[in-house]
């Protein structure tokens, strides 16, 4: 709906179907700058780590995993972390888990762990 109805407008204010195409993709264009290079959230280590508990808990809502590891983060260190967090998507294997509870544990003193890739 957000990318159809100014579309529709569009094409019936300015009487030209090319819009209904165009405006869309504008629409996605800017909505992916935006996410790139738009505002960063400003969180501390410790925050961090009290948004990352719940996806180890089980007790965040249904969109909260992403909502953490979608919106960057101003400290360069905790975008690289938040960056690399998709290997903890499922924490199914113990080890997984292992891995994210030490992540949280050092947030929580301050430090910023370093992540490697899987």
């Amino acid at each position: 709906m957000i990318l159809i109805v100014p579309a529709i407008a569009a094409a019936v204010i300015f009487h030209s179907a090319w819009l209904l195409v165009i405006v869309p993709s504008g629409l996605l264009v800017l909505w992916v700058a935006l996410g790139k290079w738009g505002p960063k959230r400003k969180v501390t280590p410790e925050q961090f780590a009290d948004e990352l508990e719940p996806h180890l808990l089980g007790t965040g809502g249904a969109w909260h995993w992403d909502d953490v590891t979608s919106v960057g983060i101003d400290d360069k260190r905790l975008e690289r972390l938040r960056a690399k967090l998709a290997k903890f998507d499922n924490l199914i294997l113990e080890e997984r888990r292992i891995e994210f509870t030490q992540i949280i544990a050092a947030l929580r003193r301050g430090e910023v762990p370093d992540v490697k890739d899987d």
